[in-house]
């Protein structure tokens, strides 16, 4: 099934891209995948949908979950 990151547009604002990520995230685990990689997996789709690196994805305060030490 697609994750909701993969419907996300270059015009998504931070709020849907926010959203998406962790929609994805939680679908993927609920598939049976470990966190991490499914954390990994909804960013990468979020970053090919909107065009934007992960530093960028969801604007301030939003920081990447997979992030050491976070």
């Amino acid at each position: 099934m697609p994750l909701p990151a993969q419907s996300l547009s270059p015009t998504s604002s931070p709020e849907q891209i926010k959203q998406a990520i962790a929609r994805s995230i939680e679908q993927c685990v609920n598939e049976g995948r470990p966190q991490d990689q499914c954390i990994a997996i909804a960013y990468r789709y979020a970053e090919k949908a909107t065009g934007k690196s992960s530093g960028n994805l969801a604007g301030p305060g939003m920081e990447w979950a997979g992030k050491a030490g976070a």
